[in-house]
């Protein structure tokens, strides 16, 4: 899912899950599934703190613990490997905006007024119980469901479905206040939406003991389940929800986190086609190559290739494409990596590097004609609109940084924008690739 997903899930999340804090101190373990991978998940709680720890999924967040401080309204982000810690204060006073104008408009600074989008939620208490490790369990189901304005930005639907059993344990989870509207969410195109949060029935939910969870948006969906493994009273030291003073703080989160696995990200989408599930990172439906990890092999031409960068004004998924970009380069005694920068080429003992932007990637005349008589006649005309593509590439040599090539790829390409996008990528990757052999 996209950027725009993540961030209404995480203010649903807020919105749904907070609970009042307690004084108790427990111990919970958890496996969770999604996407073809299982991790484990141990939450410890004492007072108004709270510390979650993962065994992590996809080969990012298994050595970073997250804490909740709710006496001094703040979370705190720990790897112990890197001895790094992140800081940031509770933003928990998101205020009442007023309702747009109907009539999308043009601001001072270019950025267009769109509609609203009306976040809606459901929970529904069964009546069904049960006991389960001495607790007694209710069943309740809940639903999120997004609605978009007619002169909304948004026009994809997201919808989320959740049946669990839950507890009353006492869980240390802090209280947000949340108003009726979310704050703006500006598209990259420049438009900007209102986003407002409705509540219907007063079903508790609690602790999830058990719980199965349904994503759907824009034909795409996959699940994540929750099994406890354990639930116990446990006597906790307090360093386990402080940041050790020894520890050195950072400004930027995401210093924190390790680069992706993007072997095992694939292996997890293949898994989930092979299932019928629809996993999260969007992957061509083309011929499969495993992406090479550890030391090269004899005879094998490596080459490291970074996150495309994008000056189109098109949204598009430059993770996607970097990925599309590494398949296409591995053929024969030829293998790609992802780099996250020029820096790691060395260890990752890489003979080539390639940097990508995407220089064009606009709607041609032809399609916006025929979608503006589409919109007049009801039907639709032409099928997939074409878009003008362009993709600038450059490869160096790794040990010297000279040039080996520098040029771009350009076509007109049938939509949707991703797939008109790896179009050209496959353009450059073939010229790429013939001289790398």
């Amino acid at each position: 899912m996209k950027h725009l997903s993540y961030s209404i899930l995480a203010a649903v999340f807020v919105a749904i899950f907070a609970v009042g804090a307690n004084g108790q101190s427990y111990k919970i373990k958890q496996k969770i599934s999604m996407a073809g991978q299982t991790f484990e998940s141990t939450t410890y709680v004492k007072g108004q703190r709270k510390r979650s720890e993962r065994s992590g999924i996809m080969g990012i967040g298994g050595d970073v613990a997250d804490i909740e401080q709710c006496d001094l309204k703040q979370y705190v982000k720990v790897n112990d490997k890197k001895k790094l810690y992140f800081i940031e204060p509770f933003d928990n006073s998101i205020p009442v905006a007023p309702t747009p104008r109907q009539t999308p408009a043009k601001t001072a600074n270019n950025v267009t007024k769109g509609g609203t989008v009306t976040m809606t939620t459901t929970a529904v208490d069964t009546g069904e119980r049960k006991q389960v490790n001495g607790f007694t369990a209710r069943r309740v189901k809940t639903s999120i469901s997004s609605e978009a304005s007619p002169d909304a930005c948004t026009k994809q639907t997201m919808k989320i479905e959740t049946d669990g059993w839950y507890i009353d344990l006492p869980e240390s989870v802090c209280p947000v206040n949340i108003g009726r509207e979310l704050p703006e969410y500006e598209r990259p195109t420049g438009c900007r939406d209102k986003f407002i949060v409705k509540s219907n029935g007063n079903a508790r939910k609690g602790f999830a003991l058990s719980e199965t969870m349904t994503f759907t948006q824009g034909g795409q969906s996959f699940t994540q389940t929750t099994e406890t493994v354990e639930v116990s009273k446990a006597a906790l030291d307090q360093a386990l929800f402080e940041a050790p003073a020894s520890y050195k703080s950072v400004n930027d989160s995401n210093d924190l986190y390790g680069r992706p696995d993007f072997a095992e990200m694939m292996k997890a989408a293949e898994e989930s086609e092979k299932t019928g599930r629809s996993a999260s990172t969007t992957v061509s439906p083309t011929t499969q190559s495993p992406v090479p990890t550890g030391a090269k092999k004899p005879g094998m031409i490596r080459i490291g290739v970074i996150q495309p960068s994008n000056r189109s004004g098109e949204s598009v998924s430059t993770e996607g494409l970097q990925s599309f970009l590494i398949r296409q380069l591995t053929a024969e005694n030829v293998e790609a990596v992802p780099l996250s920068s020029v820096s790691d080429a060395s260890s990752l003992a890489c003979d080539y590097i390639v940097t990508t932007e995407i220089s064009k990637l606009k709607q041609s005349t032809a399609g916006k004609i025929g979608g503006f008589l589409g919109k007049a006649t009801g039907t639709s005309i032409g099928g997939s609109s074409p878009f003008d593509a362009q993709v600038d590439y450059v490869m160096t040599r790794s040990s010297d940084s000279k040039v080996v090539i520098k040029n771009k790829a350009a076509k007109k390409a049938d939509g949707p924008v991703d797939k008109a996008a790896e179009a050209v990528f496959e353009m450059a990757a073939s010229a790429l690739i013939s001289l790398a052999k």
